[in-house]
């Protein structure tokens, strides 16, 4: 009796390591490498403290003509305004600033880097909201930032463009977008 329990005992180790399963190393693709640095500068952003979420940047941008915006690629109705920064001694002079927009803000096209405007049954169709900077290039949203600023006198304003881009025949309705956005220095 017992060399048949040894053997059914050896039996179905056998058999359990025979069902084992394996585990195969896998080869990596690749590596993403991350680098950063954090910074001493701290800007209040809009007269308000950074990092909590409480400053809501309203842009207005005017009513512009369906025919403005027939073919694709067309911009209008741009609107300059500023992210005013700064104000307190922990703002640095000399860094320099940027606005970095949220990519994971729910109406930002990861695909085109623009706004997608709300949707509804009275919204514009065929049409984005563009960010520009001072000097009218687009920003990607998605994996860009604005143009940089130098800080002085412990103050700075980072100068945006917004406007509408067709995407080709835009139709009439109303046009409205947001984004998360943060302040980063260099």
């Amino acid at each position: 009796m017992r060399k048949t329990l040894a053997s059914a005992s050896l039996l179905a180790l056998t058999i359990g390591a025979a069902f084992t399963p394996s585990i195969a190393a896998a080869a990596n693709d690749g590596t993403i490498e991350i680098t950063g640095n954090i910074v001493a500068t701290t800007c209040t952003v809009e007269g308000k403290p950074p990092g909590g979420g409480a400053v809501t940047k309203d842009v207005r941008l005017a009513g512009i003509s369906v025919g403005s915006l027939t073919k694709p690629g067309a911009t209008a109705g741009d609107r300059g305004f500023q992210i005013q920064i700064g104000g307190n001694d922990d703002c640095t002079d000399g860094a320099v600033a940027k606005v970095r927009f949220d990519p994971s803000s729910p109406l930002l096209d990861r695909t085109t880097g623009r706004l997608n405007v709300d949707a509804g049954t009275d919204t514009a169709s065929n049409v984005q909201i563009e960010i520009a900077n001072a000097d009218g290039t687009p920003i990607n949203m998605y994996t860009e930032d604005s143009q940089g600023v130098k800080i002085s006198g412990h103050v700075a304003s980072i100068p945006l463009i917004a406007r509408y881009y067709s995407l080709g025949d835009a139709k009439e309705g109303k046009a409205a977008s947001r984004v998360g956005f943060q302040v980063v220095y260099e």
